[in-house]
């Protein structure tokens, strides 16, 4: 199936590792052109060269770029598309949890999450308004968490935040649509990203990894009996980006093994 993606350029905000890496590997396999960005400067190379393997080195940006810094995301965005001369596309990959019940969380670690789950959107969304809309259209697909349904006590200030970027995704779907911009989100279950490797790395290292995410996906009750790859999740952001997705605009689409009762 053609998914009309070649030509296009990606801009995925956090895609140096996990599922913006690999969605930024799927897009180039489709024929777009893909720019990444991440704040270590050494994951960030890595990440280019790691790229290579999936299309020609002038169809891939990649630069250090701190997401809650809105001088950086407009800095990286206007970069890309000066490199490119247009942009199609933007994925807000970047995204990181903060585990603890309400009275542990601290006052810097809900800015964080605030800072993560609003302001780097909002900075991205900014930056990148002015070229979606020249080109006529595009998409914006936000990365987000079952969480922001369904939440969880030990991860109040993630799930606090997850719901509030749900509700903004959602109005911005209304407010861009008279420019063509079609908004939606990805809402990930329990995904094997580099986040859950630093966890079991650290809580349990001499135990197998596929037997760590069988015993993972038991202890969590997730109907499909696995954990997700981070393919999965990239395969649905591609449909989000493609010519199949044209009246798909305002939407939650959960990866999530069929794991929660939320409707």
């Amino acid at each position: 199936m053609d998914l009309g993606l070649k030509g296009k350029v990606a801009v995925i905000m956090g895609g140096t590792s996990g599922v913006g890496l690999k969605t930024a590997e799927m897009f180039l396999q489709e024929g777009a052109k893909v720019a990444v960005c991440g704040r270590n400067e050494d994951r960030m190379k890595k990440a280019y060269e790691h790229l290579l393997a999936f299309g020609p080195e002038n169809d891939i940006f990649a630069s250090t770029c701190d997401v809650i810094n809105k001088h950086d995301v407009t800095a990286f965005i206007d970069e890309t598309a000066e490199k490119f001369g247009r942009i199609d596309i933007l994925v807000n990959a970047a995204g990181q949890s903060v585990m603890g019940y309400f009275f542990d969380i601290t006052d810097e670690q809900w800015e964080q999450q605030i800072q993560l789950k609003y302001f780097a959107i909002i900075y991205a969304v900014r930056a990148v308004y002015p070229y979606l809309k020249k080109q006529g259209g595009g998409r914006i697909i936000n990365i987000n968490a079952t969480l922001a349904k369904e939440p969880e006590r030990h991860m109040v200030a993630t799930a606090a935040t997850r719901a509030g970027l749900m509700n903004l995704s959602k109005t911005l779907s209304q407010e861009l649509a008279p420019d063509n911009i079609l908004v939606n989100s990805v809402s990930l279950g329990l995904i094997r990203t580099d986040q859950w490797e630093r966890r079991r790395k650290l809580n349990a290292p001499d135990i197998d990894p596929e037997e760590y995410y069988a015993d993972l996906a038991q202890k969590r009750n997730i109907p499909l009996g696995r954990v997700g790859e981070p393919e999965e999740v990239a395969g649905a952001i591609l449909f989000l980006a493609s010519k199949q997705a044209s009246y798909v605009s305002g939407t939650t689409i959960e990866t999530a093994g069929a794991l929660g009762k939320a409707l």
